[in-house]
């Protein structure tokens, strides 16, 4: 007999990172990491109309699961 795992629902507010600082202090990187690893893609963030990078915890955590 297989069971499956309780569904479990978590609330989570969605907060927004702008610009590359933020992105860093948010992931716990120095802000050169951060820069090159948001030109390499590996950090799943998109740019604004101004120009300036944004992530999403949501779309962060979201990365975790690929």
């Amino acid at each position: 007999m297989t069971t499956t795992p309780p569904q479990i629902n978590i609330t989570i507010p969605i907060v927004f990172y702008h610009g590359v600082q933020e992105i860093a202090d948010f992931l716990g990187y120095h802000e050169r990491t951060a820069r090159r690893l948001l030109q390499e893609g590996k950090i799943p963030a998109k740019k604004d109309e101004a120009g300036r990078w944004v992530l999403s915890n949501l779309d962060y955590l979201l990365s975790l699961q690929a």
